[in-house]
């Protein structure tokens, strides 16, 4: 399994706040460098792919939890 450079940035990102909710707009100012609210599916898009690629069931994950209407969590 290979990552994508975003995708590293990605995972990065969110194992630095390991078991803190990170928001879209902070997960695309961090690893996409976007300022403002910009609203995009990109960060969804690529967290899906991360899940297809270290879950061991993408539909049902155990590591890359989703934060309705606000982010991303990695479990801690």
């Amino acid at each position: 399994m290979t990552l994508r450079p975003k995708e590293y940035d990605l995972l990065i990102a969110l194992l630095q706040r390991r078991g803190q909710v990170v928001t879209r707009s902070e997960l695309l100012e961090e690893v996409w460098g976007y300022a403002g609210e910009v609203y995009s599916r990109t960060v969804d898009t690529h967290v899906a792919e991360l899940r297809r690629k270290l879950e061991e069931n993408a539909a049902d994950p155990q590591h890359i939890l989703t934060v309705r209407k606000t982010g991303y969590r990695i479990q801690g």
